[in-house]
């Protein structure tokens, strides 16, 4: 009972907040049972729901924070101030920080925390405007030095997805800072993410029924993205297979990997429900020159996508060649190959603009303000 009435309580306030909150809960890859709070920047109101303790301001001020079943319990430079279902730090400035330690990782965050706990686990929520999200979004999933224009476009994909991607509604916060949804790392000091997300700010992808679109992008598609359906079960308008020429000199465009072929045939045997001895009858060679859903030997096939899985290749794009004892793959790109390709969205934006970066991957879609996109639903 008392888990529901918190997380109730939780997710009212996130229903409080408007489109340019985003709630991110941190360290949720590990279950953590304490946390530690340093100040950095600022001063931050410091409360529960039931107590004010006063402004977290001098630079030796630490908190610490353990899970005690479904309630937390809170001690500010040593001193044991209670146990609370949940506890907050309000900042008072927008370039207000905290440090937030879980005892193996320390990170900067900008924004308010919360704190609560659910069966014993302790929730660390940080609740910041978007286009600060997304800029430490952008440090984490792209990292420093690309230019100012292919920010532009990570900006756009990366605030897109957290709009469309909130699935953690349930546990009291939007989205987690992990690759589950996005890796959020924190405050990012790179003058040029920043210009970029102020230069794109409220700006999002929406298709044709201003629906937020899910952003998909990977590494390096090898010369061709592919259509959603090829990789999962439903088909994307919006992710059209594309040709892409801009990655084919990039890092990641080429790979290649040996298999003994008694391993590839009892993995094909075992896929087909053939028996051994007919797959080995068969001619094993396949080429794939444009992207295809499946290996296809004789009258059988498998999906790619079990193959990639099985052998943990770097993408679906390859083509298969048997050499005696052994299967040489010789593969392009890296990832699942929807939506954009990173390197080579990099590569465009040297010569195109953001805009056209985005249209080029992304098929059937509109870039239009967050703040239009809620108008246009009220009707």
């Amino acid at each position: 009972m008392k888990n529901l009435f918190l997380i109730g309580f939780i997710i009212s306030l996130a229903l409080s907040f408007n489109a340019k909150e985003i709630r991110v809960g941190l360290f949720e890859k590990v279950n953590i049972k304490k946390v530690d709070i340093f100040y950095n920047i600022g001063r931050f109101e410091f409360y529960s729901e039931s107590e004010t303790y006063g402004i977290m301001s001098n630079k030796n001020d630490k908190i610490s924070f353990e899970s005690n079943n479904d309630k937390v319990k809170a001690y500010m430079n040593g001193k044991y101030l209670g146990d609370q279902i949940w506890f907050r730090l309000d900042y008072r400035s927008e370039n207000n920080s905290v440090i937030i330690s879980n005892g193996k990782k320390k990170r900067k965050y900008k924004g308010n925390i919360i704190l609560y706990s659910i069966n014993g686990e302790l929730k660390i929520v940080n609740e910041i405007n978007i286009d600060k999200y997304v800029e430490g979004v952008i440090k984490g999933e792209a990292g420093y030095g690309y230019s100012l224009e292919y920010y532009k476009v990570q900006a756009v994909i990366s605030r897109t997805y957290a709009l469309h991607y909130q699935k953690h509604k349930q546990e009291g916060f939007d989205l987690c800072d992990h690759t589950h949804c996005q890796v959020y790392d924190g405050i990012n000091y790179k003058k040029t993410i920043t210009q970029a997300v102020e230069a794109t700010s409220e700006e999002v992808l929406v298709d044709s029924s201003l629906t937020y679109i899910n952003t998909l992008f990977h590494s390096n598609c090898g010369g061709q993205t592919v259509s959603t359906d090829f990789v999962w079960s439903k088909k994307l308008e919006c992710m059209e297979s594309i040709m892409d020429t801009f990655c084919l000199n990039s890092s990641q465009a080429k790979w290649k990997k040996t298999i003994s072929k008694i391993t590839w045939i009892q993995f094909l045997s075992k896929k087909t429900g053939k028996s051994i001895s007919i797959v080995k009858s068969n001619d094993l060679n396949f080429n794939q020159f444009q992207r295809k859903e499946f290996y296809e030997f004789s009258n059988y096939k498998v999906r790619l996508v079990d193959i990639r899985s099985n052998f943990r290749l770097k993408s679906t794009y390859f083509s298969v060649h048997d050499i005696g004892d052994k299967i040489i793959l010789i593969g392009r790109g890296y990832g699942h190959g929807v939506g954009l390709c990173q390197e080579g969205g990099i590569v465009m934006a040297k010569t195109h603009t953001y805009k056209e970066v985005l249209h080029h991957y992304y098929k059937n879609v509109s870039i239009i303000l967050i703040s239009k996109v809620e108008y246009y639903k009220l009707f």
